[in-house]
């Protein structure tokens, strides 16, 4: 008896996922034509000089010398959530432009090759934000007075670089090849793109 029903499952669940992938071929056949100019619409702004700011060691040091102790541990902790929210804008306007670099490629052949120059920046981007948000994600868990000042390490100055990637220059470099691989843009375009990376 209990065989029989577990035969049934194991068919029924096989059934389920062949419709499943007969839906998601269907639906991949149905993707409206992208326009070039869409991907403007869908990047979230990125203030390239708060970024800066908030990796600054040198900020970091004043802030640690002209706040008391706990003052600097909940200043530091509003930076980190800051910090946190660009991170998750980085990553998002990465997934964007590798995305809409895939589907644009397949229509009008605007970037040459599997691997180009804005998939490995968005690539290096993301790997970046990955690592970073992972850390942030643990010194933002940690107690706020677990430590005496805040957790050895915790500086967001050390978050410049994760996984061997300095996140600013990935960021530069991913904004450039983004100008370069939509140059069919409008110049009004192509300025309201480089304003929402």
């Amino acid at each position: 008896m209990f065989s029989q029903i577990l035969t049934w499952l194991i068919l029924a669940s096989s059934v389920l996922e062949l419709v499943y992938l007969l839906y998601l071929a269907w639906s991949s056949t149905r993707v409206p034509k992208l326009v070039l100019s869409d991907v403007v619409h869908f990047l979230y702004p990125v203030d390239l000089s708060l970024l800066a700011g908030l990796l600054d060691p040198a900020t970091d040091l004043q802030l640690r010398w002209s706040l008391s102790p706990r003052g600097y541990r909940e200043e530091q902790r509003r930076r980190m959530r800051l910090y946190r929210q660009l991170l998750l804008r980085m990553a998002h306007n990465s997934s964007v432009l590798a995305e809409f670099d895939n589907a644009v490629r397949g229509y009008n052949n605007l970037v040459a090759g599997p691997g180009s120059k804005l998939q490995e920046a968005a690539l290096n981007v993301r790997i970046y934000c990955t690592f970073a948000r992972v850390r942030l994600r643990v010194w933002l868990s940690l107690p706020l007075c677990a430590f005496g000042v805040a957790p050895h390490g915790a500086d967001l100055a050390r978050l410049r670089k994760a996984a061997t990637v300095d996140g600013l220059r990935a960021y530069e470099a991913m904004k450039t090849a983004a100008a370069e691989a939509f140059a069919r843009l409008q110049p009004t375009e192509l300025d309201a793109l480089a304003r929402n990376l």
